[in-house]
Formats: structure tokens, sequence, C-alpha cells
């Protein structure tokens, strides 16, 4: 999947669902794709599309993306130790404070300004997250776990935050159908719910942080927890608030945007959109994380009955590449 540059400031941009509009994250310009790009982009989220019911062998799925993953892209980095990190990676993309890159078992984050304090409090963060008990402690899989930090010679640091070989950026998966959607809400109120436990805010819970398992219906929350921190208290940069809200806010503005709309207030129901579905989006979220999640399965049920598997097939070659 290639990158797209912005025209003013040269940074990678990220694309929306529909495949029309990019956004930098470095100066904040928008622009609207020309039909060529939009046609290459369409066309990787329509293989997307295609593979959502398909049903692959699972060794062949894993013969193919070895094969793929020999021919990787590489990034090298030089620690401070003089020791040179080797990255190989089938997708990049950049937040406001680092570039990432999506390794097969990794995600590495380099912090383009110098200083160690985004890292530290990445990594305080997630170390003091608890779980309530035995029943929930598997959860504890789908929130980070860090293989390592490295200084560089020019004095950024990098961070290696472990993945596993399944797991993929959310936004990868472009515009989905309303019924993959609702077990990926599902997935993120039990996010929202540990978060929920810990008073802890997340202000980005968005498809660049989030990272889901296709075939195993889970979803984690890797991304961007330098900026997480306890409920009303302040962000990093001192100037926003965070409040316990933002975690379900952030899980409706996610499945909006899944469903190829901009903001939660824009779902409508449709044939493939339940009215139900469409009315906890676009609705307020409940005052805390348990009462929306138990809010949710109300809704769940009302727009598509008992709860059913529904297979999601699709692998690294699928979701890295496109068709010529």
């Amino acid at each position: 999947m290639k990158n797209l540059t912005c025209k003013n400031c040269g940074g990678m941009m990220t694309l929306d669902a529909s495949a029309v509009v990019a956004t930098c994250h470095y100066c904040g310009s928008s622009y609207v794709l020309n039909h060529e790009d939009t046609d290459y982009y369409m066309d990787f989220y329509n293989q997307m599309c295609d593979f959502l019911s398909g049903d692959e062998d699972e060794r062949n799925r894993k013969l193919k993306s070895d094969r793929l993953w020999e021919n990787a892209a590489e990034q090298s980095f030089q620690s401070i130790d003089g020791n040179n990190i080797e990255i190989k990676y089938m997708y990049r993309y950049a937040e406001k404070e680092a570039d990432v890159y999506i390794a097969r078992r990794n995600i590495v984050y380099h912090f383009r300004e110098p200083g160690v304090s985004k890292l530290e409090q990445y990594r305080k963060v997630v170390s003091f997250i608890d779980y309530p008990s035995a029943d929930t402690r598997q959860l504890s899989n789908f929130f980070p776990k860090v293989n390592g930090g490295f200084e560089l010679t020019d004095g950024t640091y990098i961070l290696v935050v472990k993945k596993e070989d399944d797991e993929y950026p959310l936004r990868l998966f472009g515009k989905l159908p309303g019924r993959h959607v609702a077990w990926i809400i599902s997935r993120m109120e039990n996010l929202c719910c540990v978060l929920e436990y810990n008073s802890l805010v997340h202000p980005q819970i968005n498809p660049d942080t989030l990272f889901i398992n296709p075939y195993a219906h889970t979803a984690s929350l890797y991304g961007n927890w330098w900026n997480a921190g306890k409920n009303h208290s302040y962000m990093t940069n001192g100037s926003t608030l965070l409040t316990m809200k933002q975690n379900l806010q952030g899980l409706r503005n996610s499945a909006a945007y899944l469903l190829g709309c901009d903001m939660p207030s824009k779902v409508k129901e449709t044939s493939d959109i339940p009215k139900a579905l469409a009315d906890f989006i676009s609705g307020e979220p409940a005052d805390n994380a348990y009462d929306d999640f138990a809010y949710w399965d109300k809704m769940l049920i009302q727009a598509y009955g008992k709860r059913k598997f529904v297979k999601m097939g699709t692998d690294d070659e699928q979701i890295y590449t496109q068709k010529e």
C-alpha cells in the first residue's frame, strides 16, 4: 500500500475510509484525491471487502505471509551505543509526534523530536494498567507490551511494542459492512471498561491506534499512549483536559469511520446499517463504560439478533498490497 505525501510540508498523509480525502497529521492540510489515486485505494479497499467472508486454510495463509515478508521494505537507525537497528516493515504512517512502522511482530515508533519524555510517558502509563479479576485478566493481551526503547545518535528515540502476526492497523481495512463494525464495537467496549477501571483516558482511540485480528475477532489498543492519562488530568501538552467520556467518544468516532462517515452524527440507517447500530453510534455515550457496554449489548441484539461469529478472512498480502 503506497504512501500519500503532503504537498504542503512533505509529510505522510492518512486516507479516509472512502478513499477520497487525505489528511496530514503534520500541518493539518487536507486534499481531495485525484481519480487515479482514488481508484488505486478503492481497489485496495474493495479487495479487503471481497475477502471478508473468505475461509482460507491457516497454514496456506502463513506460507503466503512468509513469502510476502521476504520482500518487506527496510529502515535502519543508529543507536547511541553504536548498534545498527534494522526494521523490516510492510506499512508505515505518521502521527503528529512519531513515524510508525508496522513490522511483522512489532510496532516501531520513531519520535521525531529529541528527548525521551514521550517514550517514558508511554511506558509509565501502560505499566500501571490493572485488571479487576481473573475473568478479565486475559484482556492484558490487548494492551501494549513494550519490547524495548533506544536512543539514537541524533538524540531522538524509538519505542518497540509487541504485536501478533495477525494484528493489523484498523485503518487498513477501510469501510466495512455494519456486521463487522458491530463486533469491533464490542471489542472496543471491552477496552473502554479496562480504561474505566483504571480511571484512564486515552484521548486518541482511532483507526491508527487500534489494531484488530480479523480471524480471532480481537482488538488491541497499542498506539499513542504518550497522550493518555488519569481522568480529569491534562494531556502532556498541558492544554487538553482528559475526561472518561473521551474513551467512549473515540469508540463512536472509530465506528463511524469504518462505516464511511466522518462523524458519528452522520451515521444513518441503511440496508447495511440497522437502526439500532446507527442510533448507538450517533447517540451520546453513557456516563461510564460499564453502562455503555450494557446499552451496546441491548442495541446489538436489536440490530442483529443472537450473537454469531461472522468470518472475516484475509491475509497479509491482501492487507498490505493491491492487485496490479
